[in-house]
């Protein structure tokens, strides 16, 4: 408190809101249980005199601060299951919301033991320094954060590692490109093992698009173990190059299932119901026709369920010239649609049983 009441910052709050009622900065003095869990701040933004604000210790959350609305907030967060979720990783026992019977300095310590700091430190390391593990060790800080593998050229990057050891050789773009076709040659072959030795698997397709405007089609491969556990494993994650056909993307599926050896024990295929999966499906059952693999176009491929849902309410919502505003429902939905709903000709037979139905909902 020396410290703050010291500050610029302290000295500029106390001339404005002199004769007015202040706030309580020190959180010791404040009696209310909930105050064990979040700490004082302010929001500055350049400004001498920032809005206050409160921290949740456990999940860093910042919240508004309750002088003004009273610490219902406070108490309705510290109960979330994001911040209960948040606690558990950083290392707090008991349910939020609870009180630990500590205090704030023995959280504080707490958490700077074990938040990311102790998680980075305790990463194991083999003994000793080899150059063959630095070049396996040094590929992964590229993948993870989606670096260029030109920025190992780069003077200041590699000037930090000379520093940190002298006579380091650091890999060069082409031998991370070397090291990264190895890598996922090696992930292949456990893939690979991972998959049952026999009985039937399924497939679920979808595409995507990267950051960098790659087109990219990934399929997942699931199965129930002998355990009656079900389990899955993404076994492509293919570029698309061109057109995105039917017909090219059950090219791209087959190579897939060519490079582990199971186009012949495949059980169901789950897309969305967009219309080039339809053509898809007809191109593998063809194909697999040709290798005489028992495998119907019209019984195995499973239109995926949550894409026919937002389908349906896509249609529906747009039948009522229903927008949505910035994530939510408008708040006369009830009051301003339901007669919308009421007066559609196709689907929604106006029967008085349906209509009582209908506003019991409401």
């Amino acid at each position: 408190m020396g410290c703050w009441q010291g500050a610029p910052g302290y000295i500029a709050y106390t001339a404005k809101y002199a004769g007015k009622k202040k706030l309580r900065w020190n959180s010791d003095l404040r009696c209310t249980e909930v105050w064990k869990y979040f700490q004082q701040c302010a929001d500055r933004l350049g400004s001498p005199i920032g809005t206050p604000r409160v921290m949740c210790i456990m999940c860093r959350k910042v919240l508004a601060h309750p002088s003004g609305t009273g610490n219902s907030s406070m108490h309705d967060h510290n109960r979330s299951s994001a911040c209960l979720k948040s606690g558990k990783i950083n290392g707090y026992d008991g349910p939020a919301g609870s009180p630990l019977g500590i205090d704030v300095l023995t959280l504080l310590q707490k958490r700077t033991k074990t938040g990311n700091r102790r998680r980075i430190i305790d990463v194991v390391t083999p003994a000793g320094f080899k150059q063959h593990d630095l070049e396996e060790y040094f590929l992964k800080p590229f993948l993870a954060p989606n670096l260029a593998f030109n920025c190992s050229n780069n003077l200041a990057f590699r000037r930090a590692f000379k520093y940190i050891r002298p006579g380091v050789e650091i890999p060069s773009p082409t031998t991370l490109t070397r090291h990264l076709k190895r890598l996922g040659k090696s992930t292949v072959d456990d893939i690979r093992t991972c998959l049952p030795a026999t009985g039937k698997i399924s497939l679920a397709a979808d595409t995507w698009t990267s950051p960098n405007k790659l087109a990219v089609l990934a399929i997942v491969a699931y199965w129930i173990s002998d355990s009656w556990q079900m389990e899955e494993v993404l076994i492509g994650f293919e570029e698309i190059r061109g057109s995105h056909t039917g017909v090219h993307m059950a090219g791209i599926i087959n190579d897939v299932l060519a490079r582990y050896g199971i186009h012949d024990r495949i059980l169901g295929f789950t897309t969305d119901s967009a219309s080039n999966n339809r053509t898809l499906t007809q191109a593998l059952n063809n194909a697999w026709s040709l290798l005489s693999v028992d495998w119907c176009q019209l019984e195995n491929h499973i239109p995926c369920m949550a894409h026919v849902v937002q389908l349906i309410r896509g249609a529906f919502m747009s039948s009522i010239k229903v927008k949505w505003r910035d994530g939510h429902m408008p708040s006369g939905f009830k009051a301003s649609y339901i007669e919308k709903v009421m007066r559609l000709d196709n689907g929604f037979h106006k029967t008085v049983e349906k209509e009582m139905c209908l506003r019991s909902h409401t």
